[in-house]
């Protein structure tokens, strides 16, 4: 899979952080550079900050939060040049869980519109403070950096996980969305020196 030469990684996240969001940031930076992109953008699904995405339970039961959030997704997605689901691969449960379920339509709606490339890490959208957790199983015994690069997945807006199969994982495992582009290729090797921790 060719990499990108230049421009601007849209990395959309679930929801602000409370803390300064600086291991994310690093790793969102990691996977642009891997990619061969100059630039990162974050956006959110959910515009409400929390400590923990399992908050989004209670905060996301209206729409209000939801809808606040398409502003941002739309300037980001608009300057963009490629797309990182990174948004996590559980959903919320409750109201918040339709709530979830229509920004999720709306926003591969919105990619879709500006075709822009999507990649995700291994088998779905997962937030990058699970990217260690699944680049070990996958590839034991590989440094971070070269695990992540071969776990970056291009996926097709027509196979990005439609949000009606998106389903809560149970006793902590992950339950993908759905199936990436079977034909996906992995990123190519590139030469990146970087520290995280």
């Amino acid at each position: 899979m060719p990499t990108a030469s230049s421009g601007t990684l849209v990395a959309v996240l679930a929801n602000p952080p409370l803390t300064d969001g600086k291991r994310t940031l690093r790793r969102v930076t990691l996977a642009a550079e891997l990619l061969g992109f100059d630039n990162v953008a974050v956006a959110n699904l959910f515009s409400v900050p929390s400590h923990r995405t399992g908050a989004i339970t209670e905060l996301g039961a209206a729409e209000d939060g939801w809808l606040a959030a398409r502003g941002s997704l739309e300037t980001c997605l608009g300057a963009g040049d490629g797309v990182l689901l990174a948004y996590g691969a559980t959903s919320p449960s409750g109201e918040a869980r339709v709530q979830f379920r229509q920004q999720v339509a709306w926003l591969h709606h919105r990619i879709a519109a500006e075709d822009l490339p999507i990649w995700h890490v291994g088998d779905g959208p997962r937030h990058p403070s699970r990217w260690q957790r699944w680049t070990y199983r996958a590839h034991p015994d590989v440094p971070f950096t070269e695990a992540l690069r071969d776990s970056l997945v291009l996926v097709q807006v027509d196979r990005v996980w439609p949000a009606t199969r998106f389903e809560r994982a149970s006793r902590g495992g992950e339950t993908p969305l759905g199936r990436a582009n079977s034909k996906a290729q992995r990123v190519e090797k590139v030469d990146v020196q970087a520290q995280v921790d």
